[in-house]
């Protein structure tokens, strides 16, 4: 069914909004269909997949290039090569951003979860996770690239479930 699927890998650099804080270096950059749910994913470095995926699941490959990250929470796939499918169980952190995660980690570095960032806007209306991650990034500094699932930076994440939490209320 995928023989045909070809992954298109450029470079691109992550970069946080409007500060234009850099906090990885450059990654393979694809839009590649999910062959699970069909939404389009992106690239991640080999560094990435090769520091969060399980030993036993990591064995079965000799090239950790070339994997694409599908974002979709209600999709069980995490990484996919081809007709190569991870998901969850071949993990060793848990993937925050898929439904039913616990926790639902939205920073990997600064340990930023949705739990946490929930308790903090029902304690007191607000959540200090993106001044605190910004911070960090600054000293000691973000590892986006080996902790993310996602191979990328987490403003866009956190920024999302604080808007998502925050309409909620």
């Amino acid at each position: 069914m995928f023989s045909t699927f070809k992954p298109k890998i450029e470079t691109n650099s992550c970069s946080t909004e409007s500060e234009g804080d850099n906090c990885c270096s450059p990654q393979p950059k694809g839009k590649v269909e999910c062959p699970n749910c069909h939404e389009k994913a992106k690239g991640v470095l080999g560094k990435t997949f090769e520091a969060l995926v399980k030993e036993e699941s990591k064995a079965k490959f000799s090239c950790f290039d070339g994997f694409y990250y599908c974002k979709n929470p209600t999709c069980e796939t995490v990484y996919f090569r081809y007709e190569t499918i991870l998901t969850q169980e071949d993990m060793k952190v848990v993937v925050g951003l898929k439904e039913g995660a616990t926790p639902a980690t939205v920073c990997y570095c600064f340990e930023w979860t949705k739990e946490k960032i929930k308790a903090e806007l029902e304690a007191t209306g607000e959540t200090n996770a993106l001044e605190d991650i910004k911070a960090k990034m600054e000293n000691p500094g973000c590892a986006c690239e080996i902790l993310n699932p996602s191979g990328g930076c987490c403003l866009g994440d956190v920024t999302k479930a604080i808007k998502d939490m925050k309409k909620g209320d």
